[in-house]
């Protein structure tokens, strides 16, 4: 186990570096990676069904950019996200609720405008798509949900935050991202499902 962590910090660490180098030679790109709680919901519509709040998430990925000039940028990478929310099925008093839990693999395309320096800070907002891969499909009591539930999901993502140069070549980041559902991820057509979350996201760039 000693020597399983030794090798990961080491992985780690040499993966970092190449990072900073990278980011040395050629300020036009940077990379990175973020961490974002987030709160989920879904987008009902169906004969009986509507959406009855969100469920708290957490999302998490990786981080490329392209500065092709002082204001403009595109960004990509990779997220981790943790879709979801809760569903009233039936008329009341026998009504019932059921959560909806999904895990997705996203692939970004965004493009971004960022001011010049102000100090240490940039100020940036960001629009795009994200095109997804659901990797799991659960309802509130574990039971998979997969054979009901479409392979690909599509968002618009709009984002504003700001990029504190720290120190280095290192770069903090900050933001509040919201990610809206364009399209049905339920293969009924009886029922819609769209998922949309906001999170805030906190990261470190190269």
């Amino acid at each position: 186990m000693k020597l399983y962590m030794k090798t990961k910090m080491l992985l780690v660490g040499f993966v970092l570096s190449v990072f900073i180098q990278i980011q040395a030679q050629d300020r036009k790109f940077n990379f990175g990676f973020k961490i974002a709680p987030a709160v989920s919901w879904l987008g009902v519509d169906g004969n009986n069904a509507s959406s009855n709040g969100g469920l708290a998430r957490f999302n998490w990925g990786f981080i490329g950019t392209y500065n092709f000039s002082e204001n403009f940028s595109l960004v990509s990478g990779f997220n981790i996200n943790s879709l979801g929310g809760n569903v009233k099925y039936g008329v009341s008093p026998d009504n019932r609720e059921v959560t909806h839990k999904y895990s997705e693999f996203q692939l970004p395309a965004i493009f971004q405008m960022q001011s010049k320096d102000i100090s240490a800070f940039k100020i940036f907002a960001q629009l795009g798509l994200g095109e997804g891969l659901i990797m799991s499909a659960k309802a509130g009591n574990g039971d998979k949900i997969s054979g009901s539930t479409r392979n690909f999901n599509t968002s618009y993502i709009i984002a504003a935050g700001t990029i504190y140069n720290a120190i280095g070549g290192v770069n903090l980041l900050g933001a509040i991202k919201y990610n809206g559902g364009l399209v049905n991820i339920n293969k009924d057509k009886q029922f819609k499902a769209r998922p949309s979350f906001v999170e805030l996201t906190i990261g470190v760039l190269f």
